[in-house]
């Protein structure tokens, strides 16, 4: 299941607060692509659009240790999206994961990554 929520703040600022945010919180913000770039790159234009890329070393390599398959999902990705004046914020559930990869050692990891979702959601909404 996604989660889908909704900003208060203008694209560029949900961006910036979320980037603060996950570096206050020691997270490591991997990639960031920006799909509006890439599209006027390609002689297209389309709205804000950007997926941020970011995790714990730590944390991840446990899952993986668990199960090696639970790599497909992470790091841990969050698109934020402009449509017209409104930004969204877009993300897998990490729980649903716990049942998905058998997760049973490290399935409070999986929990606390909802949990810093929800503390980004509480951020910008």
């Amino acid at each position: 299941m996604f989660i889908k929520d909704k900003s208060r703040y203008g694209f560029e600022d949900t961006v910036r607060i979320i980037k603060n945010f996950l570096k206050e919180k020691n997270f490591e913000i991997f990639a960031e692509i920006d799909h509006r770039k890439n599209a006027i790159k390609a002689g297209l234009d389309m709205q804000n659009e950007t997926v941020l890329i970011f995790g714990s070393p730590i944390a991840g390599t446990h899952l993986m240790e668990e199960n090696p398959e639970i790599g497909i999902e992470l790091p841990a990705k969050l698109l934020i999206y402009s449509t017209n004046d409104d930004v969204y914020l877009f993300y897998r559930n990490p729980e649903e994961l716990i049942d998905t990869f058998k997760i049973m050692e490290y399935r409070d990891v999986l929990k606390k990554l909802k949990s810093l979702f929800d503390n980004i959601i509480n951020v910008v909404s």
